[in-house]
């Protein structure tokens, strides 16, 4: 055997011993436990009257909020998740800008994390523990935040995430349930993570799909949030892991109003209706649509509406935004090179209809 194909030899080995996601059955927040089966086991739980507690578990808020005192609140917020690539750097930063996204959702600005890590360091090598965390630390200092520590754990599977720190003014507080009636929806990154990373698992993607999916997950919300507080923004949240109609239908129905969305207005990744059509749907998406399709209008077998249910992994920031202010916000942030559109308006409905998403095909 030649010195060249000794050295491809020992990488493919390395290759096999460090892929993360070889015995990961959902990874990303493809891997949440269904809508329906998260209302069923919090359902009951006891609740204390806290009247510091400005958001807690009620319309499943993206974090909870704090309030220290008539200036300042602290946002909290814990996720974690299975590997969605074998590249343990690359995984790190993914499940890190997936964490940090919930303060920005909430309005604030992350201060502070703590890795949540577990690790089968029996069977992976511990170079790839090191390279994870080294992604996540590289994510959180880019938000300007502090990484103080953590928590890890032996386990049968790679768990990494963070429990987030944020600060907010009281009175600043971005929630999911104050949008009004006429309000645009306005989505600030393409959908479809779920779809594309079930094509990458498979070797599907070109290299420059693949690379327009990697920027996509490891884009921070940081700078959406910085512009999108310069206008009236009603309401908001992060699109994760009950897809788009699930998290729609979380404003909707918290505002006590319904939706109307123009699909073909969604921005999609590229080739995902493609792998959507050809059947590469993640479980997590079948499972969202069993919990939230008996709030949606419009059912169609299209694929686009398949991808309405594809959870997101490190989804984009998504506003309620007063209609006279819309079209600033949209050039704002094309002139950041941010991707964005208006995907649909808020609509004032008959009571039973609160939470109802409309699709228009």
């Amino acid at each position: 055997m030649s010195n060249i194909q000794e050295e491809k030899t020992k990488q493919e080995a390395l290759d096999d011993i460090c892929r993360l996601t070889s015995n990961v059955k959902a990874g990303g927040c493809a891997a949440k436990m269904s809508a329906s089966q998260l209302a069923e086991i919090v359902f009951g739980i006891p609740k204390l009257d806290c009247p510091q507690l400005l958001t807690g578990i009620d319309n499943f808020e993206d974090a909870s909020v704090y309030k220290i005192s008539d200036d300042l609140a602290i946002i909290q917020s814990v996720d974690f998740f299975p590997p969605v690539v074998d590249d343990p750097y690359l995984f790190g930063q993914i499940a890190a800008v997936n964490a940090l996204s919930d303060i920005y959702a909430m309005g604030g600005k992350p201060i502070m994390a703590l890795n949540i890590f577990s690790f089968p360091s029996c069977d992976l090598p511990l170079s790839a523990a090191k390279e994870i965390l080294r992604g996540g630390a590289k994510a959180i200092s880019d938000a300007g935040a502090v990484l103080a520590g953590g928590h890890s754990i032996q386990g049968k599977e790679v768990l990494y995430g963070l429990s987030v720190t944020g600060l907010v003014h009281p009175d600043k507080i971005l929630t999911n349930n104050k949008a009004l009636a006429g309000d645009q929806i306005i989505l600030c990154k393409p959908i479809g993570t779920g779809v594309a990373l079930l094509a990458h698992k498979g070797g599907l993607l070109s290299e420059q799909v693949q690379s327009i999916l990697f920027q996509n997950l490891t884009y921070l919300n940081n700078q959406v949030l910085k512009l999108a507080l310069k206008y009236n923004i009603h309401a908001a949240t992060d699109v994760t892991g009950f897809g788009l109609v699930g998290h729609l239908h979380e404003m909707a129905l918290a505002s006590r109003l319904k939706t109307q969305v123009i699909c073909k207005a969604v921005p999609l990744l590229p080739q995902v209706k493609d792998f959507a059509d050809q059947g590469f749907i993640p479980a997590a998406a079948y499972a969202n649509r069993l919990s939230y399709e008996k709030y949606v209008r419009g059912l169609t077998d299209d694929a686009i509406v398949d991808l309405l249910f594809d959870p997101q992994t490190a989804g984009g920031l998504m506003f309620s935004c007063d209609k006279v202010e819309t079209g600033k916000l949209l050039s704002d942030l094309k002139n950041a090179k941010i991707e964005a559109a208006v995907i649909g308006e808020f609509v004032a409905g008959e009571t039973s209809e609160n939470g109802i998403v409309e699709l228009v095909i």
